[in-house]
């Protein structure tokens, strides 16, 4: 074994690494940076020292990753999605998905160590993926629409009279076209999501007419199910910041995907509490359950939760990935917690109205530099 000394210091190497690598003390603020971290946000580590980190790279979204970090002591742990952050630098756009880890001197937290990877061909390659599925979308569209009206033409004898297994077997092409239309504006609404022309239209909503407006359409079908629908809202709530017709379709989504595992004489119960400057939304049956192996993945696409206990088609696992994506949007946060057997409860976060000029949303792709 050779005894001859390393050749190169730890600076040389860390200079070398092909991530941009920060290192952050307790307060945010930048200790030292290798070089592609002062490349790619035009700084040095005499320049960068010292200030913070957030107002260094433009990402405001290091804030509240690096706070998760320092509140439980632990490594970075969050989706891939949340994770990603897009960084503008001289008329090129990279995407980078960024890991924390938190560093400890003597036995105290003392700050945390950033590192950002390259994931650019990644999100070139879902880009793709995204332009195919609204491209096929939008024409399968047309001749959907021409099915739709003949059933409807048939059904109501503008064409002549049916028999009564006619009526069935139109019956069950209307459902069909139902729920494919549906499917269709899923994928289409997702695909513009992704392509990050979601847009936000946030301002002061009544919480309890977001509420009634998201529920009033499934309570004939909870009634015809026989399961209990309840909201339960405490007074004086202050009004949300949020775009109304989003924050309605993400609470309709939870709502149905609750009636599709709740058995007659169950409950289904709509809260809405506040804490801080935040509402929690929660959505609660007394359902089948979730096996725990299969919640860390329900809000990823096409997913859907397998077992006994499910009611009908729910499409192709769409509409919680589709929720996940409008509810961080509003700067929110969505999670579950079930037990099989007794039930699920799905709760989602929105910030509450701070006045006129308060609101300011995150974009679903940070952008920085």
């Amino acid at each position: 074994m050779s005894n001859s000394p390393v050749p190169v210091n730890l600076d040389t190497i860390a200079n070398n690494l092909a991530d941009p690598v920060f290192l952050v003390d307790r307060n945010k603020s930048v200790v030292w940076l290798n070089q592609k971290a002062g490349e790619l946000f035009n700084t040095d580590s005499k320049s960068a020292e010292g200030k913070i980190v957030t107002e260094l790279t433009g990402i405001t979204k290091l804030d509240n990753l690096l706070e998760d970090v320092f509140e439980q002591e632990a490594e970075l742990k969050c989706s891939y999605e949340e994770a990603s952050v897009k960084v503008k630098r001289m008329d090129q756009r990279y995407f980078f998905k960024i890991a924390i880890n938190p560093v400890f001197h003597e036995g105290e937290l003392w700050g945390g160590l950033v590192q950002f990877t390259d994931v650019t061909r990644f999100h070139e390659m879902e880009k793709i993926k995204t332009d195919f599925v609204s491209i096929v979308s939008h024409e399968f569209r047309t001749p959907l629409t021409t099915i739709i009206v003949g059933v409807e033409m048939l059904k109501e004898g503008m064409l002549g009279d049916l028999t009564p297994r006619g009526k069935e077997v139109l019956e069950a092409i209307g459902a069909d076209c139902e729920r494919l239309s549906r499917l269709i504006d899923n994928l289409m609404e997702l695909s513009r999501i992704e392509s990050g022309t979601i847009y936000i239209e946030a301002e002061p909503t009544d919480v309890s007419d977001l509420v009634q407006e998201a529920v009033r359409p499934l309570k004939f079908q909870a009634e015809k199910q026989g399961v209990e629908l309840i909201t339960d809202l405490p007074p004086n709530l202050p009004p949300v910041a949020a775009d109304f017709n989003k924050a309605v379709w993400v609470l309709t989504n939870l709502v149905g995907n609750a009636l599709r595992y709740t058995d007659p004489e169950g409950t289904i119960s709509v809260r809405v509490r506040q804490r801080g400057k935040r509402l929690f939304f929660s959505v609660e049956d007394t359902g089948c359950g979730i096996p725990k192996d299969q919640q860390e993945k329900i809000f990823r696409k096409y997913i859907q939760v397998s077992g006994e206990g499910r009611k009908g088609s729910g499409g192709v696992g769409l509409g919680l990935a589709i929720a996940k994506d409008i509810v961080m949007a509003h700067g929110g946060e969505i999670w579950v917690d079930s037990e099989v057997g007794k039930g699920t409860t799905f709760t989602f976060t929105f910030p509450v109205y701070q006045g006129e000029g308060s609101v300011t949303l995150p974009e679903i792709e940070q952008e920085g530099g």
